[in-house]
């Protein structure tokens, strides 16, 4: 069977992007073929991957990076999963090309999706609902990855939880923290101001992370602390410090501790603070990793009835074919800039 050409967007090698041809997979019996209306740029794998700081066993360059893709189908497969020509669907990972390595490869005007290389834990396409929007089914990706941890808590009435930075993944948290349990207390902490004025709309407290921002947590949970935090900055250097902000707790069979899960995706080691500070704390210490499928419907589902809100999230939309202009741009503005979006569809 003969290969396909199609335009990508490329990581030649640390902070250089192009937008050129890759070759795509032969099409098996289960191939479906995609074509891409919109895609973005994750803040936290893709530029990690844009400064070469992904380990070498998870990539090589040059590379497509990307997971966060939508469109429609132009072909059928039975990998569609009884999804029609024209559906709009969410496609994402594509992790195999005959040139170039895929991380995770959904930056490509057409996909061939099937089971060969729809990801390890699989990655199937999903429907995008008539009324949710291209920039929503992209912004929908990133929002999987907290559920799936969130999912790890044993949500309690009235809980104090801290979501540690106010990235698309963390403000995600928050909004689906107010979902699953509407009682809880959720505290941003966030220290750019920023992303703060994005989290005022999620979070029923923004703080930052410093004297300051504790002496304002102690306040809001009584001196407390927090029961739970979720870690979704992505900075190696926040892990370590986690116990100061969560309570005490597990002294008795009665009583729970508190519990804390990393998100976050770090470039660097981990390192922790003295061990008799977390000893102290008996604290349950969790981690997740990417999503599971069932999330892109339920996150869909949240947005398609309004209850997942992404109006106030300042994204940008760049043309495709402009992503070496846009890695660039991503990379000087840093946490000045929340998310930009490529724009397919006149391709």
């Amino acid at each position: 069977m003969s290969l396909t050409k199609t335009l990508a967007t490329v990581i030649e090698r640390p902070n250089e992007a192009s937008f050129r041809e890759v070759t795509l997979t032969p099409r098996n019996d289960d191939t479906v073929v995609c074509k891409t209306f919109m895609s973005a740029i994750s803040t936290g794998t893709d530029m990690k991957t844009y400064h070469g700081l992904q380990h070498p066993e998870q990539c090589w360059y040059p590379l497509v990076p990307g997971y966060e893709n939508m469109g429609i189908v132009l072909e059928e497969g039975s990998y569609a999963q009884g999804f029609k020509k024209g559906d709009r669907v969410m496609i994402n990972e594509c992790r195999t090309y005959m040139d170039v390595c895929a991380a995770w490869g959904g930056g490509t005007l057409i996909c061939h999706k099937d089971a060969k290389n729809a990801g390890g834990a699989g990655d199937p396409l999903c429907k995008v609902p008539d009324n949710v929007t291209d920039e929503q089914a992209v912004l929908a990706y990133l929002a999987c990855v907290p559920l799936k941890g969130i999912e790890r808590f044993d949500l309690h009435e009235n809980d104090n939880i801290l979501v540690f930075g106010a990235g698309m993944v963390g403000i995600s948290a928050m909004q689906i923290l107010k979902i699953k349990c509407p009682s809880a207390t959720v505290i941003a902490v966030e220290p750019h101001p920023y992303r703060q004025s994005i989290a005022k709309f999620y979070a029923d407290h923004v703080i930052t992370p410093d004297a300051a921002g504790m002496k304002k947590m102690l306040e809001i949970t009584n001196g407390k602390r927090a029961d739970k935090i979720i870690e979704c900055s992505g900075n190696p250097a926040v892990p370590g410090i986690l116990w100061e902000w969560l309570k005490e707790g597990g002294w008795s069979d009665d009583d729970e501790p508190g519990h804390i899960h990393l998100q976050g995706d770090y470039p660097e080691k981990l390192i922790f603070d003295n061990y008799h500070h977390w000893f102290c704390r008996n604290p349950y210490i969790t981690m997740t990793c990417a999503l599971k499928w069932r999330c892109k419907p339920q996150i869909l589902q949240w947005i398609s009835e309004g209850k997942f809100d992404t109006s106030h999230l300042p994204f940008e939309v760049w043309e495709a074919g402009k992503a070496k202009e846009a890695f660039e741009y991503q990379h000087k503005k840093g946490m000045e800039c929340f998310k930009i979006l490529f724009d397919w569809r006149s391709l």
